[in-house]
């Protein structure tokens, strides 16, 4: 059997560069598009074919001209001017899939959006009519992030597309370099005596660790029935959410700190302070995948691994 080959975009993101080691680990040709040729050390040594190029200019496709993706996952962002970037990241998509199909490959192509796309949660633990988002939600992003969900809903919509599309829809990520959730050992780090978080104690933080995340993508592209999962968005979460008042505890016990709530005084939702993570009260389902695909978190709860991931947040600043 032929060995299945993959293009990863932003391969030296933080998402993006696990989903490339993930698709690695478990076989598949991998390629990473990057933008510095400062990144190309790091996929090539984890056996990942670096690519230099960028969506913005395709000619990089040139360069890979003999080469044929059966996946693509896209993963790049632009929070400049993200509208400008991901019409440019759609002619992408289209342009490999075309060549993918001349050559005979109905390719599926792998686009990450976030449960941000459902919108931010009125409603907090303990409420009577708390309910999780699944991907039947209604689609409210905030302004920043409607470009990113409008593609999503147009890949799949897409009828006379030749491709597959599925489109990803992962929680706020966590573990090695930490993402958003590094802001948050830097805050306790820089506390005095008290940890003060500006947000709702009941406030919901989903999350998952990027490992866990990164299988979840190489699950849905190793399904063996593509009918099962093609045109179809997926949320990646961990089976439980966590708290404000819970991740509060959390660092307040690891750093020694006193911890002291304040509420907001204005919508901190989208402003990307540490105080925003718990400012977008969110609790996303994640039963259709486990249900279709098999998947499951292995790593950890945020909370209960919190010195761990601690010790590798750390790690990595140095």
């Amino acid at each position: 059997m032929n060995k299945k080959t993959v293009l990863v975009t932003g391969a030296n993101g933080y998402i993006g560069n696990a989903v490339a080691k993930a698709f690695i680990r478990a076989g598949w040709k991998t390629y990473g598009l990057i933008r510095k040729e400062n990144d190309k050390l790091d996929l090539a040594k984890n056996e990942i074919f670096p690519i230099i190029g960028t969506p913005e200019d395709i000619s990089f496709l040139d360069q890979i001209n003999d080469v044929v993706f059966d996946v693509v996952v896209s993963n790049t962002e632009d929070w400049h001017n993200p509208k400008a970037h991901l019409d440019k990241v759609e002619i992408m998509l289209y342009t490999i899939a075309q060549r993918s199909s001349e050559a005979g490959v109905r390719p599926l192509i792998m686009f990450t959006s976030g449960c941000k796309d459902y919108g931010k949660m009125k409603e907090v633990h303990g409420d009577n009519n708390l309910l999780a988002h699944t991907e039947e939600s209604p689609i409210d992003p905030p302004p920043a992030l409607v470009s990113r969900a409008n593609l999503g809903i147009k890949l799949l919509k897409d009828e006379t597309a030749n491709f597959d599309s599925i489109v990803l829809r992962p929680t706020i990520v966590y573990g090695n370099s930490s993402s958003h959730y590094g802001t948050l050992f830097e805050l306790a780090a820089s506390s005095g005596s008290t940890l003060t978080l500006i947000a709702n104690p009941n406030a919901i933080m989903h999350s998952l660790h990027v490992d866990d995340c990164a299988e979840a993508y190489v699950k849905l592209a190793e399904h063996p029935k593509r009918e099962e999962v093609a045109q179809q968005a997926f949320n990646i979460s961990n089976a439980k959410y966590e708290t404000a008042q819970q991740i509060g505890e959390a660092l307040a016990k690891s750093y020694h700190l006193e911890l002291k709530f304040e509420e907001p005084e204005s919508d901190m939702m989208l402003d990307l302070s540490v105080h925003s993570l718990a400012n977008f009260s969110q609790w996303v389902d994640s039963s259709k995948i486990r249900n279709v695909t098999g998947w499951s978190e292995k790593r950890i709860p945020f909370i209960d691994g919190i010195e761990q991931y601690r010790m590798a947040y750390e790690a990595f600043q140095n």
